[in-house]
């Protein structure tokens, strides 16, 4: 079968056109073609970005080949342009060469054409492959950078956030129904849990956050979070489930992956204000070798394919190449913040996967997600945990943490709570507290990552040898690639993400305790 091939052909002669074609035909090629003449036709025959090369005479009554190679040069399009001429000087072929063009041929040697284009083809995939490359490392450089500012504050914003979430919580707990001064603690919270939401989300795009993947049936996700999906979208809008039986087992963070669906959810609502369909769709598929080149980042292999797609108003070619950049966004000021599709980015790439759009203005959009099959060794783990009843306590906890407040917090916590609370303000101190309570039972070590001195993975691991019976939680505002490898947590190390509310602070060491 004959390979197509767009050709523009700058040529006053219809009768030397046709002899090209027929070389080009020859040679094995299907080609479709636009014969130009003038510049007012080059212009509007560049305007189409679809061709592959270009073949230009050197003269012609109302235009020339140098002429035509600078109209090609003022678009910046990467595309090949060849002198094809009857006659041509040597002087005038070195000319054509520097203004641009990639080679040149006489006419009474078309047997070179071919070859030629074979060359230039094969040069142009190339350079559009590097282009790419160099697009996909500007990029990911650009949302590193952006992730280590992210990063940098997270630690001590979510410090500051974990104490102002800890206290509004026992003020509001302390106060009397209908005293008034109960609202002012109930706005500030409401204020935190926003500031701690932009956190996370910033922390999720770089993926700078700790996940603890789980085997999941991908199917069951998406019912679980159906009901939620609904609340958001509302009743002008059809949720449609086409689930795959039968789907690849996939090693997530089933929490991380239903923010991604509802964060998609929210973006297709937006995208139909009139109403419309949303579309939730799994498969299982295979990508084939040779299927990741430019433009296509998923390697070969088998997937859960989880696609989601809306019939709204679609995304623009220039808002497309932006849509996982942080911060951007097409909606109004106050109507978002630009980080949603950022954190479905950075929370599908942390868990493995990748994330591919598909829209045109008008045709609505597709967003596609490949996540890769895992062994079917362990079962699929439920998607929604069981709510957890708070009770009293009575082990021992030692609490390390630097920073006053929150030590403070999550002293009075516990100790409230039941539990015998020992603490210290760094590692080093820890230890010494450990070795001053010889004989006694300290049943969990509830530790910051990092702090000055000695950080939190460094007591925990020496723990193990003074103390192998006591169990970590590790807590922290920021997860750094120091501290977990792809943030993924080892061996049987619990962790709790910073800030965090007094009762799910309380259900974390009731469940690690009682593991």
């Amino acid at each position: 079968m004959n390979k197509p091939i767009c050709v523009l052909i700058v040529e006053d002669s219809e009768d030397d056109a046709f002899f090209l074609l027929r070389e080009i035909r020859r040679g094995g090629y299907d080609p479709s073609h636009r014969r130009v003449d003038t510049p007012e036709a080059i212009k509007s025959a560049l305007a189409d970005d679809t061709w592959d090369i270009v073949l230009i005479d050197h003269v012609m009554p109302l235009f020339s080949g140098p002429a035509a190679l600078a109209l090609l040069k003022e678009t910046g399009l990467d595309l090949p342009a060849i002198i094809v001429s009857g006659v041509i000087g040597e002087d005038a072929a070195v000319d054509a060469m520097r203004a641009g063009a990639r080679d040149y041929i006489l006419k009474d040697r078309l047997n070179r054409m071919v070859p030629a284009i074979d060359r230039e083809l094969g040069e142009s995939r190339q350079r559009k492959d590097l282009k790419a490359m160099q697009e996909h490392l500007f990029q990911s450089q650009k949302m590193e950078t952006v992730g280590r500012l992210a990063g940098g504050i997270a630690h001590d914003f979510n410090n500051m956030l974990t104490a102002i979430l800890g206290y509004t919580y026992s003020g509001i707990r302390d106060l009397p129904e209908g005293d008034h001064r109960r609202l002012y603690f109930e706005e500030i919270q409401k204020a935190a849990e926003r500031a701690a939401n932009l956190t996370q989300q910033l922390l999720a795009f770089s993926r700078r956050q700790i996940i603890e993947p789980k085997i999941v049936d991908l199917n069951r996700l998406v019912i679980d979070t159906s009901t939620m999906i609904r609340s958001v979208i509302g009743e002008g809008i059809e949720l449609v489930t086409l689930l795959e039986p039968d789907l690849y087992n996939v090693e997530v963070d089933s929490g991380q992956m239903a923010r991604v669906l509802i964060n998609l959810a929210t973006n297709a609502r937006d995208a139909m204000p009139q109403g419309g369909k949303l579309t939730v769709e799994t498969n299982k598929v295979t990508v084939g070798q040779g299927a990741n080149g430019a433009g296509n980042s998923v390697a070969p292999g088998d997937y859960t394919l989880l696609t989601i797609s809306d019939n709204g108003v679609g995304i623009s070619p220039e808002d497309k190449e932006h849509l996982f950049e942080p911060f951007f966004t097409t909606k109004e000021v106050g109507k978002g913040t630009g980080l949603g599709l950022a954190t479905c980015f950075g929370i599908v790439e942390q868990n493995g996967g990748r994330i591919e759009v598909d829209s045109d203005l008008d045709r609505g959009t597709t967003f596609r997600i490949h996540l890769p099959r895992v062994s079917e060794e362990e079962p699929p783990v439920p998607v929604a945990d069981a709510p957890v009843n708070l009770h009293r306590g009575t082990e021992t906890v030692l609490i390390v943490e630097d920073e006053p407040l929150v030590r403070n917090m999550v002293v009075r916590i516990l100790f409230e709570q039941g539990y015998r609370v020992l603490e210290a303000s760094n590692g080093e101190e820890a230890l010494r507290v450990v070795k001053s309570h010889v004989g006694e039972n300290i049943h969990l070590l509830l530790t910051d990552l990092v702090m000055p001195q000695m950080g939190g993975k460094d007591l925990a691991e020496q723990l193990k040898t003074l103390r192998p019976n006591t169990k970590v939680l590790l807590t922290s505002g920021y997860s750094n690639d120091l501290v977990f490898q792809n943030g993924e947590l080892g061996g049987n190390v619990s962790f709790i993400q910073k800030p965090f509310m007094p009762a799910d602070l309380v259900a974390k060491v009731q469940e690690v305790l009682g593991a």
